[in-house]
């Protein structure tokens, strides 16, 4: 039996979500960051499985240095650093 993979599970600090302002407009950034910012609704928690793990981890290196990917980078680079055992540059 296959195993299912684990999700990544990330507490943010308060500083961490407001780097997550509301969205603006509409478009592939717009909804993971509202998709972010509803979780966060819920407390300081973002639970990612394996495909929005990698959509995280793609808007905050490959989509250039525009403001979203700043602030995701911001929001969860700490947490993300932690769930692989190294440390933020």
């Amino acid at each position: 039996m296959p195993r299912m993979p684990k999700p990544f599970t990330f507490t943010l600090e308060p500083a961490e979500i407001e780097e997550l302002m509301p969205p603006s407009g509409q478009g592939g950034h717009q909804s993971l960051h509202k998709r972010l910012k509803d979780e966060l609704a819920n407390g300081p928690f973002v639970t990612l499985d394996d495909s929005e793990m990698g959509e995280l981890i793609r808007y905050m290196s490959q989509y250039g240095s525009g403001g979203f990917q700043g602030r995701l980078r911001k929001a969860f680079i700490r947490s993300l650093c932690a769930q692989i055992g190294a440390k933020p540059i």
